[in-house]
């Protein structure tokens, strides 16, 4: 006999239909997956998707969808949790698994109840096991199940279609105080165990359901189809057809030698066993073109031998070199051939990144998806390969947040590119290492490290050199020469010896590398006082529309982050590109990545690794003229270093230390890779891991709340957003944001589709100021933009108040 339907998901979908959905969404992302107990973990999975939105069926909430009608009780998350928590059990016990697996049961209770929210922590005040205990959430379970016996017969119904045994009538045979204990008692037997594979467990089992939930939710009716092949010869006809005419001179004659090295490992590599990879090499060596290529000849090898496509995640640290490095990715899949290079295939994903998502369906035509579902596909990294932040992929792996915790099952079967890994602070070192090694071994991972300044993250047991002799290439070049003038040395006479050098070095680039962004501003304004009197009246200087300052044949650029970020890459692009002669005056923002290469950097101290980094951003290309990096040792005017306000004053005295035992003069060849080596042997003896210890120990304990706790880039004080309406069509899209998006008699959900839609050109047109009191204050002269305290904007009319377009952003001295 037909039945007729009628309990509602949402306001125009069936219950029955998007439980079907979720449960069949969930278990397809886990048959792509090649994991231990893949069978099992499929099953569970929809089993977890077709009970997580069980408590909807009550008549509370199908009130709440058709007349907005609120009460405690159509709140579903909690009863659906006890739901899927009792249904995983009885299918568990059926196949005679329940023992070795009980487990899931308790998983598939936490996933439910915090599948519309955040995870907290397991136990302690307001944890989520105090809910199984409390009084008046037992009177609303109690409440709600009265509710949904007036719907027994469709949920016996909905069930009968999903499973092969009945369900409904036992859940209602339930009670309800001893059913919670017993869940209490599973969770505190989990925690007391301290075994990290429960965090694994629980992130990637939550993540799948949130995946298959959003993406259903949003009227996506399939998941994104997996282009499976990417030639692996792709880069190689790439370097042929690109860079045939580049000419045989020495440091092509290595970058070629060294990517032909990597290359060659492949056929060495043993896929179970050699998963941490290393590429050390010196910067300007190609490693980018080298990782690519490695990637996708690894990710064809892996295919033929153990039947897995795995995606390519590549990942950096700063937002200033991702841009440049999409772009040689994108160029290297116009090879394919496509019409068109579709979402599903490249990926790039960062805050500032466009949200647009083109899929190449399975039939080869290709479908633009509105924004919304845009911005669900794109932040789950559903594509062959991914390029993303530090942030966005660490801050995946260790969370508790929904919105981050979504794309941890597309990071798993994967390649990691991690390039420029030593951006990742000591006192994290501990726990990225724990966590790659879960994956590379638990949820098959390969990872590949780059950089030309190796971290000691792991054991030498535990990697695998791509490289054989690092040293080689590093003793090969000898681009640059390092002088070390650390005695103390004030901001006004550093102005004086720089103009000086830039005077009397009429046809080099200079860049000055420095630690603050106050010292920074004061350098250039000196700087672009002088040069216009020593050029005279009539230099003709002028600002032009990337906010450079044009002195007749000479450009002085002025970068950090206090300038708005599509005005800096603007900057950034534009050195290479134009002929004239440069000064760059900048905070460590161009230290790593960046393909800038000038003949002089003065480099204000930091720890090793940061002053390594920036002189590769010298004599890049190795003329026949070295370059010159300067280090010299900036103090305020209270005799106060300038690099204490930015760096741990470990990482400094290492440095100091380390340098003291080389000449005031050294060559790149017999400096960075010994320096280096030296440096992170020292770091790994005397620096702390409790931050790590205690993460690590907290995550045992199922205390998913203390990731917060987690932050690669480091917040100190408060930080205000600033919106700077830098031109008419910043000013209008204020105007929008005022009129339409932040008036209390919109609907939230409307707020949010609005705001999506200027997310780019709030990004792009906003600056993050970190404050101190004063600051503050200064900064909260500004007119709020909407209600929202911490973040403020700029009107037009006040620009030349608050913005230059060659500073950035004004705090007054005083």
């Amino acid at each position: 006999m037909s039945f007729s339907f009628k309990l509602l998901s949402h306001k125009d979908k069936l219950l029955r239909t998007h439980l079907r959905n979720v449960g069949e969404f969930s278990t397809y992302i886990i048959k792509g997956k090649q994991i231990k107990d893949k069978v099992l973990f499929s099953d569970i999975s929809f089993l977890i998707g077709i009970s997580h939105d069980f408590g909807k069926a009550t008549s509370a909430f199908q009130k709440k969808l058709t007349e907005d009608y609120y009460s405690k009780y159509a709140n579903h998350g909690f009863i659906s949790s006890l739901f899927g928590y009792f249904l995983v059990k009885k299918f568990l016990k059926r196949k005679e698994k329940y023992e070795e697996y009980n487990y899931l049961p308790f998983i598939a209770w936490l996933v439910i109840l915090r599948h519309h929210g955040n995870i907290n922590n397991l136990r302690g005040y307001n944890g989520e096991l105090s809910k199984l205990k409390n009084a008046l959430e037992i009177s609303t379970l109690k409440k709600q199940i009265e509710m949904l016996r007036e719907n027994f017969e469709e949920l016996k119904q909905i069930y009968g279609d999903f499973l092969e045994f009945s369900i409904i009538e036992d859940f209602f045979k339930l009670e309800i105080e001893p059913f919670m204990r017993e869940i209490f008692k599973i969770g505190k037997s989990i925690c007391r165990e301290k075994n990290i594979k429960y965090y694994f467990y629980i992130l990637f089992l939550y993540s799948v359901l949130l995946d298959a939930d959003k993406i259903d939710a949003s009227e996506i009716d399939h998941m994104p189809p997996r282009i499976q092949r990417i030639p692996p010869d792709i880069v190689d006809n790439y370097k042929k057809k690109k860079l045939i005419a580049e000419n045989q001179s020495h440091i092509n004659q290595l970058r070629e030698k060294a990517y032909n090295e990597i290359c060659s490992y492949l056929s060495k590599l043993n896929l179970n066993t050699n998963r941490i990879l290393c590429i050390n090499l010196p910067t300007g060596m190609g490693k980018t073109l080298s990782g690519i290529t490695f990637a996708i000849k690894l990710r064809n090898k892996v295919k033929a031998k153990k039947d897995i496509i795995p995606k390519i995640i590549y990942s950096l640290p700063f937002l200033s070199i991702i841009d440049q490095n999409s772009e040689i990715i994108q160029d290297i899949l116009q090879l394919i051939g496509k019409e068109t290079i579709p979402s599903n295939l490249f990926l790039k994903h960062h805050y500032l990144a466009d949200i647009e998502y083109v899929e190449e369906e399975s039939d080869g035509q290709y479908n633009e998806l509105e924004l919304r579902q845009s911005l669900l596909l794109t932040e789950g990294w559903h594509s062959e390969i991914i390029i993303t932040t530090f942030v966005q992929l660490f801050h995946s792996l260790i969370t508790n947040k929904n919105r981050s915790a979504r794309k941890f099952n597309n990071i798993s079967n994967s390649i990691i590119i991690l390039d420029e890994i030593q951006a990742i602070p000591h006192k994290y070192w501990l726990i990225i290492n724990r966590f790659l090694k879960y994956l590379s071994h638990h949820l098959n991972c390969w990872i590949v490290l780059m950089t030309a300044t190796m971290p000691l993250l792991f054991d030498k047991n535990e990697t695998f050199n791509l490289i054989e002799s690092p040293e080689m290439y590093f003793g090969s070049f000898d681009r640059v020469e390092f002088n070390f003038q650390l005695n103390k040395v004030g901001l006004d006479t550093f102005k004086k010896n720089l103009l000086k050098k830039i005077l009397t070095e009429k046809d080099k680039n200079i860049m000055a590398v420095l630690n603050t962004i106050n010292s920074c501003k004061e350098v250039y304004q000196f700087l672009k006082k002088e040069l216009n009197k020593q050029k005279g009246v009539n230099s003709n200087s002028y600002i032009d529309q990337n906010g450079i300052l044009i002195v007749q044949d000479l450009e002085l650029i002025n970068l950090s982050t206090h300038i708005l970020p599509s005005y800096r890459l603007l900057k950034i692009n534009n050195i290479n590109k134009r002929k004239r002669r440069k000064i760059i005056i900048t905070t460590q923002l161009i230290e790593a990545g960046v393909d800038i290469s000038v003949d002089i950097i003065y480099r204000d101290f930091a720890p090793l690794d940061s002053l390594i980094q920036s002189a590769g951003r010298c004599n890049r290309n190795n003329s026949p003229i070295k370059g010159k990096v300067y280090v010299i040792y900036l103090i305020d005017e209270n005799n106060r270093p300038f690099c204490s306000y930015i760096y741990h004053s470990t990482l400094l005295n290492i440095t100091k230390e380390v340098i003291d035992n080389f000449r005031k003069k050294e060559t790149e060849s017999s400096f960075i890779y010994q320096a280096s080596h030296k440096y992170y042997s020292l770091l790994r003896k005397r620096g702390t891991e409790d931050d790590s210890i205690k993460m690590i120990e907290s995550l045992k304990l199922l205390n998913f709340k203390d990731t917060t706790n987690f932050q690669l880039i480091e917040e100190i004080g408060t930080n205000i957003s600033v919106f700077v309406e830098i031109n008419e069509k910043a000013k209008e899209i204020r105007e929008q944001l005022e009129r339409f998006i932040l008036k209390d008699n919109i609907k939230p959900s409307n707020k949010s589709n609005l705001l999506l839609m200027f997310r780019n050109e709030l990004n792009n047109n906003s600056l993050s100021i970190r404050c101190n009191k004063k600051i503050e204050e200064h900064v909260k002269r500004l007119p709020k933009l909407g209600k929202m305290e911490n973040f403020r904007y700029i009107n037009k009319k006040d620009l030349d108040k608050w913005y230059k377009l060659d500073t950035g952003f004004i705090i007054d001295k005083n």
